[in-house]
């Protein structure tokens, strides 16, 4: 961990009981006593949707012989269960929403690992979502390798006192390299390739089916042929900063895991049947349950 970045000035004050700190969007706080069921956390899981949360924790309360699901009582911007030892947490669409989410829930296992960089560091977060691709068929599972920004440069936030604050979105080849083993025989596809996540879902990803468009069918396609020769594999909203936070602390183990629903060099609208969409969202959980399996369940 890199503890220079922690920001202790605030977090040790929580560890030493001199004030609490309140998880506001989450709905809970460092003085509940909720939170000690939570202290053995091993994995955060995260992503956009709610009811896959809540899905996902069921699902693993099953593998662990009906484990109790604990669930946070607030849900109006986050849903929150927990279950043998992971924490589920959806994180709401676009950036500016999943960076709320990965911010309170980094304090979070802070205070649950009491400060201790290598309980802390055991921790694995993965978020697994949906994409658009290029190049790349519905269906197709990406696990990104780095999270960039629609300029292909790293994340960064632009309103800092000192200018441009920088991070690094790289997410870890280990942990990458034991997921796909834990795949290997699943017969899922799943490929390994660069992700940019966009503030705005229509313009900034080149759309022209957005209420607002301000490119051309052959901007459009130069874009997204831009795109891929720089090894871009899929377009999501959130990964590069989930990477960039992470990055920061210096976690050793996460990962991004996005099913692809469309190829946007052949178009922007998902043409696909509702049943094609469920089964890509299953395999995309899949390839995560894989893992955990491997990861939780065997050792």
């Amino acid at each position: 961990m890199k503890d220079a970045n922690i920001n202790h000035a605030f977090l040790d004050g929580v560890l030493a009981g001199d004030y609490e700190d309140v998880y506001y969007h989450f709905g809970v706080s460092s003085n509940d006593s909720l939170l000690e069921q939570l202290r053995g956390v091993r994995a955060v899981i995260m992503a956009g949707s709610g009811s896959r949360m809540q899905e996902f924790a069921r699902r693993w309360s099953d593998l662990n012989d009906s484990a109790p699901v604990v669930a946070f009582d607030k849900e109006d911007r986050f849903v929150t269960r927990f279950c043998a030892d992971v924490l589920f947490a959806s994180h709401g669409m676009g950036m500016p929403s999943a960076s709320i989410a990965v911010q309170e829930l980094m304090r979070l296992i802070f205070f649950l690992k009491r400060g201790d960089h290598a309980a802390m560091d055991a921790v694995f977060w993965a978020r697994v979502g949906t994409s658009g691709g290029v190049g790349l068929p519905g269906g197709t599972v990406v696990l990104t390798t780095e999270g960039l920004m629609p300029d292909l440069k790293p994340y960064r936030l632009m309103q800092g006192a000192k200018g441009n604050y920088w991070f690094d979105g790289t997410f870890p080849e280990r942990t990458r390299a034991a997921i796909l083993q834990a795949n290997r025989d699943s017969g899922i596809p799943i490929v390994c390739g660069r992700t940019i996540a966009t503030h705005e879902f229509f313009i900034e990803q080149f759309r022209l089916d957005g209420a607002i468009c301000l490119e051309s069918p052959q901007t459009k396609q130069e874009f997204l042929e831009w795109l891929q020769a720089n090894d871009v594999c899929n377009i999501e909203m959130e990964g590069a900063m989930m990477a960039a936070y992470l990055n920061y602390w210096g976690f050793s183990s996460f990962a991004m895991i996005c099913a692809v629903l469309l190829n946007r060099l052949e178009g922007d609208q998902v043409t696909s049947t509702p049943e094609q969409l469920h089964q890509f969202s299953e395999d995309s959980g899949e390839v995560l349950f894989n893992y955990l399996r491997s990861r939780l369940l065997n050792h």
